[in-house]
């Protein structure tokens, strides 16, 4: 089986990865895009597409997630509700299957501990909302051998995918016992003329929660949207933060021109739904949001 993992569209590149024996996509949710990857995100077209060829789709949340400040319990909490709420109400996976989220350096035992730990209690946290107490979805790690195994041994996680990097912790070790759903390989590639990693499944734990749907099972979000329409005026983009202050977290970026869609604006502060799916999906300084 050839699984690549990419953060551009394959819409267009569909007959070239079948007839280069591509069987599984995993593809990216996040907050936003950002302007090198202006594609990043998987939608309910693209899924479509893959899942009309035969092809499978799996999924993972990524805005950065490259450093120990971008985890955090309250991170965890609105990362989860974001992955939660694409996957159901735009992409329309279905459940039983997987989606994992990256963390995506070599953390240590105290930033597992005090911050990527707290993540994914987060997380967990925001499917079991989402969900009424009954997830539909499974969650997975990516990261290094020491990160997965020891979530897996906390029980905040059930699906491993180990990062590309052998001389991360544990990672070793882990891909010796076993102990894995898929292993990205080195090095990265170019496919179809897209940017790729190649990925091998563990055979004894075959089922690593990738999906298809088909026009039945897809339940693309709300047309109608609360809010009015927005243009980013700041030249070099525009932080999105978890709540009205700079005190809060950083959780996402708006480009240059993007259109976002705002709930409400108090105090200079901007509730924006970056989708126009009528959530939420952080806040923003009013003062460089346009009307039009």
């Amino acid at each position: 089986m050839s699984i690549i993992d990419t953060p551009f569209n394959t819409e267009s590149k569909i007959p070239c990865l079948l007839s280069q024996g591509v069987q599984t996509v995993i593809r990216y949710y996040n907050f936003s895009n950002s302007r090198t990857l202006a594609a990043k995100r998987l939608e309910l077209a693209e899924a479509q597409a893959l899942a009309a060829q035969g092809i499978q789709i799996a999924a993972i949340f990524q805005q950065r997630h490259d450093r120990v400040e971008d985890f955090t319990a309250l991170k965890g909490l609105t990362a989860g509700r974001r992955a939660y709420r694409h996957a159901q109400d735009n992409i329309g996976q279905p459940a039983g299957s997987g989606i994992y989220f990256a963390v995506d350096f070599d953390a240590s035992r105290s930033e597992l501990e005090n911050n990527i730990a707290p993540y994914f209690e987060g997380v967990k946290r925001a499917f079991a909302e989402e969900s009424g107490g009954n997830p539909e979805y499974r969650l997975g790690a990516y990261g290094s051998g020491f990160v997965c195994t020891t979530l897996t041994e906390k029980g905040l996680i059930e699906l491993t995918w180990l990062a590309m990097s052998r001389g991360f912790r544990g990672t070793r070790e882990a891909l010796s016992a076993g102990e894995f759903h898929l292993a990205q390989r080195a090095p990265a590639a170019t496919l179809c003329g897209l940017g790729v990693d190649f990925n091998d499944s563990n055979p004894d734990r075959p089922d690593f929660g990738a999906f298809t749907i088909d026009d039945d099972t897809a339940r693309p979000g709300p047309v109608a949207t609360v809010g009015e329409r927005h243009r980013v005026m700041a030249r070099n983009g525009l932080r999105l933060r978890e709540g009205p202050g700079t005190q809060f977290d950083i959780v996402g970026g708006l480009h240059p021109e993007q259109i976002v869609f705002v709930v409400s604006i108090s105090d200079g502060w901007a509730r924006v739904d970056v989708e126009g799916d009528g959530q939420v999906d952080g806040f923003a300084s009013a003062g460089f949001l346009e009307r039009i």
